[in-house]
């Protein structure tokens, strides 16, 4: 099983992050995290829907840049290529808000691309970083023009108390001349590496980029930054990975020669972990996806506003690709037997949210382009606003027609056999009667106990074929209750009587209390309490007893049927009441049935607005509980 990414998570850790919307010219900004908005002080009113230019215009006094331009074109630049990109370290002013000022900063801004299924971009990722004090530092660093020991010591000091990770080389040998203690920490090493050339006191940093980047700079004169240098230190004894941004900027003396490096570094290496370890969950998902061949839509719930992908637009019958209309066109798409079930459901859902928020649907499409008809099966997570509305459905569904289909045609053949069997063991057992009172009367013994017992295993037949015709029923349009009054006890009473020759040598416990009078199919109860205590019966050691309890509950009743038999794990529990589903054990392997017994109890209880549960000690017991609804006075 693939890990997934706690998104939520990761946007709570992640550097400063908008994620934008490519609709250019707009770059419309959908979501800004807490670092994001920390950074440029800002709120989700500023800048939630609105373009990104125009949350943050080009400052209308900055002159000499175009730095508006640049971020624009850098965003076309990811749109087109579908590539990351990058821009090196500028100024970008922000407007100070409530005022008509700006407040002047500089960045490194990353922008990539969040791809569909289909390879196309559906987000951009849009990462700046703030280097505004990094930057000034480095510029008033140029007015150096000579490195005398007093600066030294003057220096020291300044960057002893600089808020960023600083360090100064001398000379061509790279000889260590200070490291503040925000650097020391991000190497992992003391201040006894100060004088010590840069080979000695990091030997892991030989034939790493870093050295060859720091004899360029002396090389060239000029002044360089990098992003994201992947560099191997050793840490707490081990070597290992880790990211930084860089500037490299030279020292010059007062003839202009370069005497030494001004280093400066932030370290990013969760923000390139969470970005790297992103991306190949988007890679992972798309071929999960694209493996069990998903469609995945995302709705906007306060837009109502539906954008699906080409294989959810297959499966939902969808025609068009504008997503203004694919909402619509899911409407119409639904099959009418469906549809206001499936719009009730929707409608009910974004107004109070279920399950964890998690939606679990099946439904029949008609396809608007060839009017196919699909079953689907459709999930999805609901998502909130900050205050606490819908926001968006984000979500898969899956073609399930051919399952449908062999449901039904399994359904049709359990029919069919149940019927067919039905008519001749229903004459079986009447000749078997008959035989039977015809031994009774001549006194002969022995044929008058093999007469009962397969009279009994006749109507264990015939139990067992009702249950599958009762199934074949339920698919094929719910159970048909026939609700009359009557008084919970009495059928109890007789359901006891009927079953106590057929379990075996059992103990069945019940005292009366209260009377309960119910309004439900008497019969159908019946079946319920007749299953539940041949159960208890099955799956329990002999002459073992079983209770039955019923307790008020004001409005409705309670039943418990109580056992001392082998129990059920705990793991197991869940599913105690699914079609076909038989608990497998070396305990349970040579006990007959197929699994639709709790099935149809728990079908005939919800059918009666009822509830059926099940509480277990594994090896000491089960308690089978229902509750059902009181008749009104």
């Amino acid at each position: 099983m693939k890990q997934s990414i706690d998104f939520e998570a990761y946007y709570r850790i992640a550097p400063p992050t908008l994620i934008l919307k490519p609709n250019p010219p707009y770059y419309t900004i959908l979501v800004a995290n807490d670092a994001y908005k920390s950074v440029t002080n800002t709120s989700d009113k500023d800048l939630i829907g609105k373009g990104v230019f125009t949350a943050f215009p080009q400052n209308p006094n900055d002159s000499e840049t175009e730095n508006a331009q640049s971020m624009y074109d850098s965003f076309n630049f990811v749109l087109r290529t579908k590539q990351q990109h990058i821009l090196p370290a500028q100024r970008y002013d922000i407007p100070i808000r409530g005022t008509d000022d700006y407040e002047r900063r500089y960045w490194v801004v990353t922008n990539f691309p969040m791809l569909d299924d289909n390879g196309e971009v559906s987000y951009i990722i849009h990462t700046p970083i703030d280097i505004t004090s990094t930057f000034i530092l480095a510029k008033n660093e140029r007015i150096i023009t000579e490195v005398s020991d007093s600066i030294i010591k003057n220096l020291k000091e300044f960057f002893s108390q600089a808020p960023v990770a600083i360090a100064m080389v001398k000379g061509k040998e790279m000889r260590l001349e200070l490291a503040n203690p925000h650097m020391l920490q991000l190497w992992g090493k003391t201040a006894d590496i100060i004088g010590k050339a840069m080979g000695v006191a990091l030997p892991e940093l030989i034939g790493q980029p870093i050295l060859k980047l720091i004899n360029h700079t002396y090389q060239s004169g000029k002044s360089h930054y990098t992003e994201d240098a992947k560099i191997l230190l050793v840490r707490e004894g081990l070597l290992q990975e880790a990211y930084f941004n860089m500037v490299y900027h030279p020292l010059r003396d007062a003839s202009d020669q370069i005497t030494g490096i001004i280093i400066l570094a932030t370290e990013v290496t969760e923000q390139v972990k969470g970005r790297t370890a992103l991306l190949q969950e988007q890679q992972r998902s798309r071929l999960a996806i694209e493996a069990a061949n998903l469609g995945i839509f995302d709705v906007d719930v306060e837009r109502g506003i539906l954008q699906g992908d080409a294989r959810c637009r297959e499966l939902f019958g969808i025609g068009s690709v504008n997503t203004t209309d694919q909402a619509n066109d899911f409407m119409n798409a639904l099959h009418p037997d469906d549809r206001q079930e499936v719009i009730q459901l929707m409608q009910n859902a974004f107004k109070k949210p279920i399950k964890n928020d998690d939606y679990d649907v099946e439904f029949r499409t008609l396809s608007m382009l060839d009017q196919q008809l699909r079953w689907v099966k459709a999930k999805g997570k609901l998502f909130f606003s900050r205050q606490g509305n819908p926001a968006r459905f984000i979500g898969t569904v899956l073609d399930i027609t051919r399952e449908k289909r062999e449901e039904q045609l399994k359904n049709d053949f359990i029919a069919m056999v149940s019927h067919e069997l039905k008519t001749p063991l229903t004459s079986l057992k009447a000749y078997v009667q008959l035989m039977l009172k015809r031994v009774i009367q001549q006194k002969d013994m022995f044929m008058s106990e093999s007469l009962t017992k397969a009279d009994h295993q006749v109507n264990k037949m015939i139990s067992m074929i009702n249950s599958f015709l009762n199934i074949a029923r339920l698919e094929a349009g719910g159970i048909k209750l026939e609700k009359n009054a009557f008084e919970l006890n009495k059928l109890i009473s007789e359901v006891i009587n009927e079953v106590t020759v057929i379990i075996g040598p059992h103990k069945i416990l019940f005292i009366e209390n209260d009377e309960f009078w119910l309004e439900a199919d008497r019969d159908k109860i019946g079946q319920v309490l007749t299953n539940l205590i041949s159960n208890a019966a099955k799956y329990s050691p002999e002459n073992r007893e079983i209770k039955l309890d019923c307790q008020n509950l004001d409005r409705s009743v309670k039943v418990s049927i109580s056992d001392n038999g082998i129990g059920i794990r705990e793991n197991d529990l869940p599913n105690l009441f699914s079609r076909f589903k038989r608990i497998e054990s070396e305990q349970t392997r040579n006990i007959s049935g197929f699994g639709i017994g709790l099935y149809l109890c728990a079908e005939i209880v919800n059918s009666h607005n009822g509830k059926i549960w099940a509480e277990s000690e594994y090896g000491k017991g089960t308690v089978f509980s229902f509750e059902l609804p009181l008749l009104a006075e």
